[in-house]
């Protein structure tokens, strides 16, 4: 069935934030998503990556930058973006934005967008299906890792058996993740406490 896809509804599609949807229903509704909407471009960004680009730039800056970075690479140029803002401050996450897509670059930059339109609640459903994905991969390659996310005991207790067995961070892990930055003073302090 050829669909419209500029008509795309998807709210009746059942999107919403795709933290309040279970991961089997986020898998369900992976496919129907792509399938319908016109464009869908998703971006890795590896932690080497992040680590190199925060050498010299803030984490929100980053975001701007690998955000517009994607909005230009879409095949078709959008009228309008609408984006859940990463930053405190939507008006200065906007600037970072148009400092690289130009001044009069058209978006709307707001809290929660994932939660007040569904088109975002798509996109958020595809980003969290790959990275769920991904998270998936490593767990085939280095065992048990939790969900990767700093609150999780289970990605701690991963982080420290890691550097216990091979005295280091796994490449896995940003090293300017404040974690991590924590982990390691933690393991300088203990260091310099054995003297």
């Amino acid at each position: 069935m050829d669909t419209d896809r500029s008509q795309v509804n998807y709210k009746e599609m059942g999107c919403r934030d795709s933290k309040e949807l279970a991961p089997k229903k986020r898998e369900e509704l992976y496919p129907v998503i792509k399938e319908n909407a016109k464009e869908v471009v998703s971006v890795e960004i590896s932690a080497d990556e992040i680590d190199s680009l925060r050498s010299i730039m803030s984490l929100n800056e980053v975001e701007a930058k690998k955000m517009a970075d994607l909005i230009m690479s879409l095949d078709s140029k959008p009228e309008k973006i609408i984006i859940d803002c990463p930053d405190t401050e939507p008006s200065r996450f906007l600037n970072r934005l148009r400092k690289y897509l130009g001044p009069d670059f058209n978006a709307v930059v707001e809290h929660k967008a994932d939660v007040n339109h569904p088109i975002v609640s798509a996109a958020s459903i595809i980003a969290k299906v790959d990275r769920d994905r991904k998270i998936n991969e490593y767990k085939k390659k280095y065992g048990e890792i939790g969900s990767g996310y700093p609150a999780d005991p289970t990605t701690k207790a991963f982080m420290e058996t890691f550097f216990a067995e091979h005295g280091k961070l796994p490449p896995i892990a940003r090293k300017s993740w404040e974690t991590s930055k924590r982990f390691l003073a933690s393991k300088e302090q203990s260091k310099l406490g054995e003297y």
